[in-house]
């Protein structure tokens, strides 16, 4: 039941996902991810992962009311951790007085969670950690910590089977934008790390979980670089990447040619924030800039507007009048709860679980009380019924729609600028030519250097 939840939340935050490489599907493994969100990372394993997974956990969660109950019925286990002991200052003064500062004073309190995990791979099950230790804001890697491999290895010393051991499958997860709804996710599968002795050092084990993990994901100084890596794709290639994978060998391969030129860079980070300034993607450009000449311009718009016009549009406006005041109330709730970025993500998340629900039901009654006045003989309670179905349905089909026919709308925003303001759309056109020119000849010569040279 969880994992179907789990599964359909995914496909409601995420207006894309793409999955790929070969995962581990056995039992009496521990599956490694990256951790860039406090609540959408463990979702996306949960409804994601083609096994049933049991979850570690910080201990504090199991204050929370509703997270106690989702978290029994995953059965995930509870972990203690550095930052949290240093936050209680009872148990802190308690660990002083033990003097239970020492460099094992985690796995003496870790001692029932690393047996509750040792027990549950001994029986089969898959346990889901992020080696990391903590949620983070950054489009890179932190350093594991090695409680992954300490747990393995004490599942490994405690099998009475000869055969038995211990696969760590790693998990790429790697958002476009992690606080954005409707925001893209792909996730990959790495090659996974077999431990076959109790002997194996917990080092070696992590040096491989981790190199493994970092060659399905390309890793950045900041969000921007990251945009800018992922507009550069697009640009390149007129399409997004399929996969983290494919993602990571690009950036890997160009990035020497391009780091030695700073000025092309800020060009693209430039042209970038233009493009998002007028809302259209590299994509929509190419296929405005085919679609750009006035003889052409009316029969653009038969050929492919009345159907936007006329059926759509009016779905998607319907939709966006009856969700984006949640919308921007729970993003308005989330950014005076806190100002880091990943703790605002999960809370404008979790801000959105109990506020759409309420949000539809204010809007049926709201909708039901109008209707009635005007048409008194209707049974209200069907009305109220219909109209608290089709809130979501609209919804569902607006993003269905402003996703799927993204490219009439991209047309009329640069058809716009190229009428009205012919100057901006000029410059706009002569900058983006000269950056694909620049772009493509960097992508030439960087393909032509691979190449063997023959005598």
């Amino acid at each position: 039941m969880m994992r179907l939840l789990a599964f359909i939340l995914c496909r409601i935050f995420f207006k894309r996902i793409s999955v790929s490489g070969t995962p581990y599907t056995g039992g009496s493994a521990i599956w490694a991810a990256n951790h860039s969100s406090g609540i959408v990372d463990p979702a996306v394993m949960l409804g994601l992962a083609p096994v049933t997974i049991r979850p570690l956990a910080k201990h504090t969660l199991w204050e929370m009311p509703v997270m106690k109950q989702i978290l029994q019925i995953t059965k995930a286990i509870p972990v203690t951790r550095l930052q949290d002991i240093k936050k209680d200052v009872q148990a802190q003064k308690e660990m002083l007085q033990q003097g239970n500062f020492d460099p094992d004073w985690r796995a003496k309190a870790n001692n029932e969670a690393f047996q509750a995990v040792g027990d549950a791979l001994l029986k089969g099950d898959c346990i889901l950690i992020f080696p990391e230790g903590v949620s983070h804001d950054d489009p890179y890697i932190y350093k594991f910590k090695t409680g992954l491999a300490r747990m393995a290895l004490q599942a490994m010393s405690r099998a009475n089977d000869e055969n038995f051991h211990v696969v760590v499958q790693p998990v790429v997860i790697d958002y476009s934008e992690k606080d954005e709804f409707r925001s893209e996710l792909n996730l990959h599968y790495c090659e996974p790390v077999v431990i076959t002795s109790a002997d194996n050092s917990v080092n070696d084990i992590m040096d491989g979980v981790r190199e493994s993990l970092e060659a399905g994901f390309a890793s950045f100084f900041s969000w921007d670089e990251k945009r800018n890596w992922r507009f550069l794709f697009e640009l390149s290639y007129g399409r997004q990447a399929y996969s983290s994978r494919e993602f990571r060998i690009f950036v890997e391969k160009l990035r020497p040619e391009f780091d030695v030129d700073p000025i092309l860079m800020a060009r693209i980070q430039t042209m970038r924030r233009m493009m998002q300034a007028v809302n259209v993607s590299p994509i929509q450009l190419v296929w405005g800039d085919v679609n750009y000449k006035r003889r052409n311009f009316f029969w653009v718009i038969f050929r492919h507007g009345w159907f936007y016009l006329f059926l759509t549009l009016p779905i998607e406006f319907l939709g966006t009048i009856v969700w984006a005041i949640p919308s921007k109330f729970c993003e308005s709730l989330a950014k005076k709860s806190t100002s880091d970025r990943d703790v605002r993500a999960t809370m404008k998340i979790a801000h959105g679980m109990w506020f759409f629900p309420l949000w539809a039901f204010f809007t049926s009654s709201v909708f039901t009380y109008l209707l009635g006045a005007y048409l008194p003989h209707i049974n209200k309670i069907v009305i109220w019924v219909a109209f608290l179905i089709l809130t979501p349905t609209f919804l569902a089909l607006s993003l269905m729609v402003r996703e799927s026919i993204n490219f009439f709308p991209g047309f009329l925003r640069l058809a716009k600028l190229r009428f009205f303001f012919p100057r901006g759309w000029y410059e706009l056109m002569k900058e983006w030519r000269e950056i694909s020119d620049g772009v493509m000849l960097k992508i030439k010569s960087q393909e032509e250097s691979k190449k063997p040279k023959q005598n």
